[in-house]
């Protein structure tokens, strides 16, 4: 599938500030699952400086510096973006099958994925009772979360803001994106799969006039890779979707990440996002 995405970001300060220098996730992931066909980005006021890399995650990251001070901050993005990603699932690792996975071989390598991000124990014992259900085991699992948390939670829009806790979540019933991102990836970790936050884009309803970068979650399946579900969608992620960023903590899939100084400053933020997808 292609995707042909316009951003536009715009923030607008109460008075002159000097921005902090800025890092900017925006620039899509390119590997195997996806391929970057065009990409353009504009920074308004003009950096003095940037510099580009490759954080410890794999996420290109472009971090701005400004210089004197300015009432506004102005980032429009053009991309266009091929997807592959198939929903099927195979050459899996007898060790994947039932809960929780053994990681002694690779521990060094997911244990940040493994770690609960807020323990507490009514998640721990929602995963538990649910991993008892389907006899412990993971793929099992995975689809009876990825459905419960489509069907028996509500989902609702929340522009700004970083996600719920996962036990916030857990107790309300409802959540934006992130938040049922950041549930689903902690039932899994506290069951011994090891998951990531991601960010990006989703194809949705393409005839809606507001769009929104969308969250979901991916777990490690070893013998198969990252495999990533959205319980807001209730469904496996195949080539419907546009990972941008993929991190073991949400804060680092940010697509803006800085701050500003001027005594008694405060900011709004606008932003447009215009996709179009076309099979190819």
């Amino acid at each position: 599938m292609r995707f042909i995405i316009q951003h536009h970001t715009h923030y607008n300060y109460s008075h002159n500030v000097q921005l902090s220098p800025q890092l900017l996730r925006f620039y899509p992931r390119n590997d195997s699952l996806q391929s970057v066909v065009n990409y353009q980005i504009q920074v308004d006021p003009i950096p003095v400086d940037c510099n580009e890399y490759l954080d410890l995650e794999g996420n290109r990251v472009r971090r701005v510096w400004f210089d004197g001070f300015t009432n506004y901050l102005d980032i429009q993005v053009n991309m266009t973006i091929d997807t592959y990603r198939l929903m099927a699932l195979g050459g899996l690792e007898p060790r994947v099958l039932s809960l929780p996975i053994q990681h002694q071989d690779d521990y060094s390598y997911v244990q940040a994925y493994l770690q609960r991000i807020d323990m507490d124990d009514s998640v721990t014992i929602f995963a538990a009772e649910l991993s008892i259900t389907v006899n412990h085991q993971t793929l099992a699992f995975l689809n009876e979360l990825n459905q419960q948390l489509h069907n028996e939670f509500n989902q609702i829009h929340r522009h700004s803001g970083p996600p719920q806790t996962p036990a916030f979540t857990l107790q309300t019933r409802h959540g934006a994106c992130r938040d049922l991102a950041l549930l689903f990836i902690d039932c899994c970790r506290a069951e011994g799969i090891a998951a990531r936050f991601v960010s990006g884009y989703q194809k949705g309803d393409i005839q809606s006039k507001q769009r929104h970068l969308h969250a979901w979650p991916e777990v490690y399946l070893p013998g198969a890779g990252w495999r990533a579900y959205d319980p807001t969608h209730g469904e496996t992620v195949s080539d419907t979707h546009v990972t941008i960023a993929a991190a073991a903590h949400p804060e680092d899939t940010m697509p803006i990440t800085g701050s500003f100084d001027a005594q008694g400053a405060s900011s709004t933020l606008d932003y447009q996002i215009n996709i179009q997808a076309i099979v190819i």
